[in-house]
C-alpha cells in the first residue's frame, strides 16, 4: 500500500460514511412525513 493508496482509501471511506449518514437521515425524514 502506497501513501496515495491509503489516502484514496481513506477519502472513499469517509465519502461512503457521509452518503450512508445522509441516506439514514433521509429515510427517517420520509418515515416522519
Amino acid at each position: 500500500m502506497t501513501v496515495e493508496g491509503i489516502i484514496a482509501f481513506f477519502v472513499l471511506f469517509v465519502a461512503f460514511l457521509g452518503v450512508a449518514t445522509v441516506l439514514m437521515f433521509g429515510l427517517r425524514a420520509v418515515k416522519l412525513i
